[in-house]
């Protein structure tokens, strides 16, 4: 269902996508400016580790607090999984989630939702949006494309413990890790040297088991065998479930950036995927995302 709204109409399908995310909530606006009731909308998901928050801001390259302030920057690093993408460019705006998504005129700025006339184009998933023409999905990928060809400045993410009886399944949160943070280069006054990162460098959850100590820089190390050296740099590649393309070894995610997407948008586990994550052999839809591993 895809419907033209303004006004309260408009302002409540926003509210409603970033209050009822469950598993991803993106947020694309050049200019964000939070009042304590946006604060309160996201202060819903403070201890959800499960969804990802994607924030998605540009403009004022020169002075970007005037685009997100200190202060709602820091509000945002308090989130367990979130990642926060510098668009230069961006005049674009998006709110969606795994149901419902919007593309409109407002920025996530509370004057505009107070003052402005704005107006977008709401969709909200349904059985024949699943089975038609789905525009919203094309937005959102579109999305995507631009948070993942863009600066990364701020990335946390989760970590879980396997459970370790058989009679409980799945994992534990432990904590959350904070892998990248440029708040210095984009905010102070005498800005630092940094390393463009993008956001597919970095994982979407880690597993306390396979994290490793770092390895000290072989320069710094005694010379020894070729074979030795190597092995402190071995990676265990895999195969994405859906498209069977050459991805790290990790069945906690099992498909590629690409294929991720598209499932996620349904997030049924249990959907029959086509190929064996360890050993590329076609699974003849035995795999999933439960059960990413095809035994014999």
């Amino acid at each position: 269902m895809t419907k033209f709204i303004t006004g309260k109409e408009l302002a409540d399908a926003i509210y409603d996508i970033i209050w009822e995310a469950e598993k991803t909530l993106l947020i694309v606006s050049p200019f964000i400016k939070l009042d304590d009731y946006f604060k309160n909308l996201f202060d819903r998901h403070l201890n959800n580790h499960k969804l990802h928050i994607i924030i998605v801001f540009g403009k004022n390259e020169n002075d970007v607090k005037r685009s997100l302030s200190k202060d709602d920057f820091d509000f945002f690093k308090k989130f367990p999984t979130i990642s926060i993408i510098y668009v230069p460019n961006l005049h674009a705006k998006y709110y969606g989630n795994e149901k419902k998504g919007m593309v409109t005129s407002i920025n996530l700025y509370d004057h505009s939702f107070k003052n402005n006339i704005e107006f977008g184009m709401f969709t909200e998933q349904t059985l024949l949006t699943q089975l038609g023409s789905n525009q919203d999905l094309v937005a959102w990928n579109n999305c995507i494309d631009i948070a993942e060809n863009n600066d990364v400045v701020f990335i946390k993410r989760p970590v879980y413990q396997e459970k370790k009886f058989i009679v409980s399944i799945g994992k534990n949160f432990i904590k959350s890790d904070v892998l990248l943070d440029y708040t210095d280069h984009f905010y102070s006054f005498l800005r630092t040297k940094y390393k463009p990162r993008r956001l597919h460098e970095f994982p979407d959850e880690f597993d306390e088991a396979s994290m490793t100590r770092p390895v000290r820089d072989e320069d710094e190390m005694p010379k020894q065998k070729t074979e030795q050296r190597q092995s402190y740099n071995k990676v265990d590649y895999g195969f994405c479930i859906r498209t069977g393309q050459s991805i790290p070894f990790n069945p906690n995610q099992p498909m590629s950036r690409d294929a991720w997407r598209t499932w996620n948008q349904f997030g049924n586990w249990d959907f029959p995927e086509r190929f064996c994550h360890k050993t590329g052999k076609p699974s003849n839809g035995k795999t999933s995302m439960r059960n990413p591993v095809l035994y014999n």
